[in-house]
């Protein structure tokens, strides 16, 4: 894995970027300016479609390539694997429920997407969507729920400059010592590369809170 100071993550050639809020121009730019790898971008459709065409061309209207979509709910899994693993950059943005966008991702898209990433492609995360890329979900109701670990030991909290402020977010550091929690607030961005840098964007509201493993 990646690394640098308490972040782990997947290795790779490509980039993460997790963007606090949906829809940040700013967050999208400067994704857009960091994409490097050939091919499309593949936004990861879960909603109407035309709400999700509505994205592409805000992207798109942002310098965005050609751009297409991949609905990851009705489309067959080979065709989802392939459509994603060709992509240079591959969007995720959804304002819903983190434990539904986990359930949407399992299986073939993740695998395209982290076959895309291996190869280069820049993956950008927005809003609830940033909830499912560390090891464990914390939900509004308490319920914890096992992410997609694409970030080793971390919880993250999409739009929450101060992560210690969330009591269910406390509670997976109290019973997983080595956790880490990031919030990421509105307009900011983590992004984690291929090299073990990390840098922050947009307005730069970010948080860490370690759990109880680190002063040990």
């Amino acid at each position: 894995m990646a690394s640098n100071n308490v972040l782990r993550w997947r290795d790779g050639r490509g980039w993460f970027v997790f963007s606090g809020s949906t829809g940040s121009d700013v967050v999208r730019a400067a994704a857009l300016g960091r994409a490097s790898a050939d091919g499309g971008l593949a936004y990861v459709c879960m909603g109407a479609a035309d709400a999700c065409e509505q994205v592409l061309e805000d992207l798109e209207d942002l310098g965005a390539p050609s751009g297409y979509l991949v609905d990851v709910l009705s489309e067959a899994d080979d065709a989802v694997r392939e459509k994603l693993s060709e992509a240079g950059i591959i969007v995720i943005s959804e304002a819903g429920d983190a434990g539904a966008i986990r359930s949407a991702l399992m299986g073939a898209a993740a695998e395209g997407i982290l076959a895309a990433y291996a190869n280069g492609a820049l993956i950008l995360l927005e809003g609830a969507a940033v909830a499912v890329a560390g090891n464990w979900i914390a939900l509004d109701n308490g319920d914890v729920l096992t992410g997609l670990s694409w970030v080793d030991s971390a919880v993250f909290v999409p739009g929450a400059a101060r992560v210690s402020d969330f009591p269910e977010v406390r509670g997976v550091l109290v019973d997983q010592p080595e956790a880490v929690a990031v919030g990421i607030g509105a307009d900011s961005a983590l992004v984690l590369g291929p090299d073990g840098e990390i840098e922050t964007w947009g307005r730069r509201h970010i948080s860490i809170v370690l759990g109880s493993g680190y002063n040990q």
